[in-house]
């Protein structure tokens, strides 16, 4: 017993401050998951910028808040129930600098697409405060998975983006998925 104490104690982890404040507006959140207020503190808390997302999700020791990423990152996606233009937001500020990885950057990219499908127009209109660089990196990473024919939720987002008059964006999402099969990887 004394040893099991001492290893906790010994090899805790420390977490980043980031990753302490995810966890900490989590933990409050998952007491009272219908308070608008709580949901709207932890989309605060959730990193804004792809740095601290990777420190906090992604690190190269799987250490931080990677083991359970996928419950933080499933905790962002109901507060797009009220809150859908804060989430897809960050998910967009999120996702233009990352390329494909397995796990919380997988994720991200999959909640991504999911919640453009549901709210286009939000989508679009983050969309479009981005850069033409900045646009076609987001349009690259939500593109690129390793098998197309089982990501239907992609075809679901060129087909909102045609329903809404977005041929523009429909065919730089189209091009995308007929270059990223292109890759050997795919």
């Amino acid at each position: 017993m004394i040893l099991l104490l001492f290893y906790n104690v010994t090899f805790s982890q420390t977490l980043i401050p980031a990753a302490e404040k995810v966890k900490i507006a989590f933990e409050k959140l998952k007491a009272d998951s219908s308070n608008k207020k709580l949901q709207s503190e932890y989309i605060t808390a959730f990193p804004s910028d792809t740095k601290t997302f990777l420190n906090v999700f992604q690190t190269e020791k799987f250490d931080q808040l990677y083991n359970d990423s996928e419950k933080y990152l499933d905790a962002l996606v109901q507060c797009a129930i009220y809150y859908p233009k804060e989430v897809i937001s960050k998910c967009v500020d999120l996702g233009k600098n990352l390329i494909w990885d397995a796990d919380a950057v997988g994720q991200l990219q999959r909640m991504t697409v999911d919640l453009a499908v549901k709210n286009p127009n939000t989508f679009l209109a983050k969309y479009k405060t981005l850069n033409t660089k900045e646009q076609t990196s987001l349009i690259n990473f939500l593109a690129d998975v390793e098998n197309h024919d089982a990501y239907k939720e992609y075809q679901d987002i060129i087909d909102k983006m045609q329903i809404i008059g977005q041929t523009e964006i429909s065919n730089k999402l189209e091009l995308a998925r007929t270059e990223r099969k292109k890759r050997r990887d795919h």
